[in-house]
C-alpha cells in the first residue's frame, strides 16, 4: 500500500524490508542487511557499542524492547494482515555485507566501514541473473545491482563503443553516445540498446522518452603518469544536473572489471552517508558544508571553482575565496582514506543514484567523480589489453515532458 516507501520501481527508502521479516530492523532502527530478515533482539552488542557513550546498556535494551512493542501495535493498527512469513531455517538471514572469498568488494565506505557481499571467485562460474537491488547510501539515495548485464552483453556494448568511435584519437577518455537510431547498428545491437533502456526505466521508475540523452559509453585507460587514484588529479567532482532542469537520476553501468595489475577507477561520493544512523563525523560535516557552499554559489563542478576565473562565474573576490576553499575540501574528502562511498568497477554491475531531492533541489550529497585508473606498485606493464581497462555505460534519467507541469 506504500510503494513510495517499499516499492521496487522507483526504489523506496525501505525497499530492503519489503517481503522480509523486519522486527529487528525496526526495533533497532537499522537498515543494515545483517539485521533484515530477523525477529530476534537478544544480541544487540553492535547497538550497545554504538550508543555506549550516550546510554547505559540496560537503557538501550529497555528502549529496544519498548520499540518492538510499539512497532507491533502500530503495524497491527495500520496495516491489514494478508499472510504470515514462513520461518527460515535456523541461522539463515539476509547475508551480512562483507568482503571475503576471492573478490574485491565493489562498495566501500571510508569513515564507516561497509563492504558488499563477496564476488564469485571463479570466472567459470555459471551465469547468474540480476541480483537484488541493494540500498548502499541513504544520502544520496543510491543503489547497486549485480549482474544487471550479462558478461556477453557487456562485451557486445564494449564492441559497440569501439565501433562508434572507430578512427578517433584520445588521450584521457573515450566517450561514445549509443543512440538507438544510429545507422551503424544491426537489429541485434539496436535491440540490446532498447533492452538496457527498458531495464533502467523499470529500476528508476522513469519511463523511456525522446527528450532524454542517449546512453553514453566511456573508456578510461590507465594513466601512466599517476601512481595514486586521486580524483583531484583526474576530472574533479560534480553533480549530474549540469544545468539540466529535469534530470533527476543517474545510472552508471560497469562493463568491465579492472585487469590484474590495475587499481582505482572507483566512482567516489565523498559526501555520501552510510545506511547506519548516527551523528556525522567532523570530516563528514566539513564535506557536507563544502558541497552546500559550492551549490549556493551556483557551482556544480570543482573545476569551475579552481580553474574558471571568478569574473567568468560572476563571483566577488570573497566568494571566489570561499569557492576555492570548498572545492579543495571536497577533493580532499574524495582522496584515498577520505569520507563517503566508493563503488569499484565490477563487470555487469549498475550503480543508480538520485541527483535531486524530493522537492527538486539538487542533492549536495550526490557530488561524485571517477578516480583515475592507475598501475599497481610494480605492475607498470600490466593492463595493456583494453578489455581490462575501465569501461562504463551511463544514463541520465529525466522527467518526461508530459509530466513536467503535472500537479
Amino acid at each position: 500500500q506504500r510503494p513510495d516507501l517499499y516499492g521496487k520501481s522507483p526504489p523506496g527508502p525501505y525497499h530492503i524490508l519489503a517481503g522480509r521479516e523486519c522486527a529487528r530492523s525496526l526495533s533497532t532502527m537499522s537498515l543494515n542487511p545483517a539485521d533484515v530478515g530477523r525477529d530476534d533482539i537478544s544480541d544487540i552488542s553492535a547497538l550497545l557499542e554504538k550508543l555506549r557513550s550516550a546510554m547505559a546498556p540496560e537503557e538501550v535494551r529497555e528502549a529496544v524492547d519498548k520499540a518492538m512493542k510499539d512497532w507491533r501495535k502500530k503495524l497491527n493498527e495500520n496495516y491489514p494482515v494478508i499472510g504470515t512469513l514462513a520461518k527460515p531455517k535456523t541461522g539463515v538471514f539476509l547475508p551480512a555485507p562483507r568482503a571475503s572469498g576471492g573478490g574485491a568488494a565493489p562498495i566501500l565506505h571510508h569513515a564507516r566501514s561497509f563492504a558488499a557481499a563477496p564476488l564469485a571467485s571463479s570466472p567459470s562460474a555459471a551465469p547468474q541473473g540480476p541480483g537484488p537491488l541493494l540500498l548502499v547510501s541513504r544520502k544520496p539515495r543510491a543503489y547497486i545491482q549485480r549482474n544487471f548485464l550479462s558478461p556477453a552483453e557487456c562485451k557486445s556494448l564494449i564492441s559497440m563503443i569501439l565501433q562508434r568511435q572507430e578512427g578517433s584519437h584520445f588521450e584521457k577518455k573515450v566517450r561514445a553516445p549509443l543512440e538507438v537510431d544510429d545507422s551503424k547498428w544491426s537489429k541485434e545491437q539496436r535491440d540490446l540498446i532498447m533492452s538496457v533502456e527498458a531495464r533502467l526505466a523499470e529500476l528508476t521508475g522513469g519511463p523511456m522518452h525522446s527528450e532524454e540523452t542517449a546512453l553514453v559509453g566511456t573508456l578510461t585507460p590507465p594513466d601512466r603518469l599517476l601512481h595514486e587514484a586521486s580524483v583531484a588529479d583526474h576530472l574533479g567532482l560534480h553533480v549530474d544536473t549540469n544545468q539540466a532542469q529535469w534530470r533527476f537520476c543517474t545510472a552508471i553501468i560497469y562493463l568491465s572489471s579492472l585487469a590484474e595489475g590495475l587499481s582505482g577507477g572507483e566512482t567516489i561520493f565523498p559526501v555520501a552517508l552510510p545506511l547506519s544512523e548516527g551523528l556525522p563525523s567532523e570530516a563528514e560535516e566539513q564535506a557536507m558544508d563544502s558541497a552546500g557552499c559550492l551549490l549556493d554559489l551556483g557551482l556544480e563542478h570543482t573545476d569551475k571553482a579552481l580553474k574558471v576565473p571568478a569574473l567568468d562565474m560572476k563571483l566577488s573576490p570573497a566568494q571566489s575565496v570561499k569557492a576555492v576553499e570548498a572545492a579543495n575540501n571536497l577533493l580532499q574528502a574524495a582522496s584515498p582514506g577520505g569520507t563517503g562511498l566508493r563503488v569499484k568497477p565490477e563487470e555487469g554491475c549498475v550503480c543508480i543514484f538520485w541527483t535531486r531531492q524530493d522537492d527538486g533541489e539538487v542533492d549536495r550529497f550526490s557530488f561524485h567523480g571517477g578516480a583515475p585508473v592507475v598501475f599497481s606498485a610494480g605492475a607498470e606493464s600490466a593492463g595493456d589489453a583494453s578489455s581490462g581497462w575501465k569501461w562504463t555505460l551511463q544514463k541520465f534519467k529525466e522527467v518526461p515532458s508530459e509530466t513536467r507541469h503535472s500537479p
